[in-house]
């Protein structure tokens, strides 16, 4: 389910969209940990406002369910904030291509010239 938000989330943003969210992660970064200080700080409460003799696994549980949509906003705004890190590497990296071609040029200038150049002063 969450690949699917993710996909969805990638596909209905724009070129525009994705650079604006890599420009604002720093700020969604900040964002995140508020979303999650909040989200816990509700489980928190709403555990230690559970009755006495309810049992620990029930009482989890029924806190979680009480702070589900915290859960769900700070879930969400990690999805788009991973989304957006993926794309500004995505991008940020070369090709395969550029890393043959560096590859390529590297062995010719340690390897075959200096071979190249042996071989002309030995002709000499």
């Amino acid at each position: 389910m969450a690949a699917a938000f993710v996909a969805g989330v990638a596909a209905s943003a724009g070129a525009f969209a994705q650079e604006a969210m890599a420009q604002d992660a720093p700020a969604a970064g900040a964002d995140l940990d508020l979303l999650e200080r909040r989200w816990h700080k509700c489980v928190r409460q709403a555990f230690s406002g559970q009755p006495a003799g309810l049992p620990t696994h029930a009482a989890q549980k029924a806190a979680l369910a009480e702070c589900k949509t915290l859960e769900n906003s700070y879930v969400s705004a990690m999805l788009v904030a991973q989304a957006a890190e993926a794309e500004a590497r995505r991008q940020g990296k070369p090709s395969i291509g550029a890393r043959a071609r560096g590859w390529a040029t590297s062995l010719l200038s340690y390897v075959v010239d200096p071979v190249t150049s042996w071989i002309d002063a030995w002709r000499k």
